[in-house]
């Protein structure tokens, strides 16, 4: 058992080095793009050159955003170009399984989404503190956070809550979608849709896409699980349930649904990679 293990480890890293090595043939370039720009930024700081400072912003906001879209693009072109193309004869020949090829996939590519998510939400969150410390001023900051409070209004705390909660629930959601990609585009090569595979990708992602949101929403109407703010409270309760004394609120379901979603379809996609698909 101990040396099935160990070979099953030695596949699977094997596979996670050469996914990682061919991503990182492209991604990095616009990390380098980033590096410059926030150097840019940061020389205008220390220097006073506005300009500079300026360029460097809004070079370092826009590449940062890009990053995000770039690396989708990526994860999905590479998925399809190394399993669907000629290429996928040398990709199904490994003596690996089909969870492990996808298995493997789906960690090098969930981890430059992390890094690229965690890149842009660095560089905002710099900029943010650069802007709130340096042009705004912290006493102006102590202010606002008063007034909202007096006008029982989120407090900067509560606002920094729903900004994570966002957060959290904007990367599960780009992560479904690759899942529902990776599934549309499998499903898509098995041999009754195969003349026609592009087009029954789309046919079969829309379709997926409508059975998830009406999934979602009957079950938002069957089952409450509220993230809620009570009064001026700063710390968050999950409710199950309505509360009728409940400030705002943001529904769990939907995270709960994508996460479950993404596991379901990461079996079932590996089973039509294993035993459906039909590679021209």
């Amino acid at each position: 058992m101990t040396g099935k293990s160990e070979k099953i480890k030695s596949k699977m890293g094997k596979l996670i080095k050469n996914d990682f090595l061919a991503s990182a043939r492209v991604i990095p370039f616009f990390y380098l793009v980033l590096i410059a720009a926030m150097a840019a930024f940061l020389i205008g700081t220390k220097t006073n050159n506005n300009k500079l400072l300026a360029i460097g912003m809004a070079v370092s906001t826009v590449v940062s955003i890009l990053l995000i879209f770039v690396t989708f693009f990526f994860v999905v072109y590479d998925f399809y170009k190394s399993l669907f193309t000629q290429q996928g004869y040398l990709s199904f020949s490994l003596p690996v399984t089909s969870r492990q090829l996808l298995g493997s996939k789906m960690i090098v590519y969930g981890l430059w989404m992390i890094l690229s998510y965690a890149v842009f939400l660095g560089v905002i969150w710099y900029m943010s503190n650069y802007l709130q410390e340096d042009i705004i001023g912290e006493e102006t900051m102590n202010t606002a956070d008063v007034f909202l409070t007096m006008f029982n209004l989120p407090t900067k705390s509560q606002i920094i809550i729903y900004a994570t909660y966002i957060i959290l629930f904007f990367f599960i959601l780009v992560l479904t979608f690759i899942s529902m990609i990776y599934f549309s585009i499998s499903a898509s090569h098995m041999r009754a849709f195969q003349k026609a595979n592009l087009f029954w990708a789309i046919v079969i992602f829309v379709a997926l896409f409508i059975v998830m949101t009406v999934a979602i929403n009957l079950l938002e109407k069957a089952f409450v699980v509220n993230l809620i703010f009570y009064g001026d409270k700063n710390t968050p309760s999950i409710v199950f349930g309505y509360d009728n004394y409940a400030g705002t609120s943001f529904s769990l379901i939907p995270l709960i649904f994508f996460t479950v979603l993404n596991i379901v379809l990461f079996f079932l996609t590996a089973d039509i990679m294993h035993k459906r698909i039909n590679i021209k």
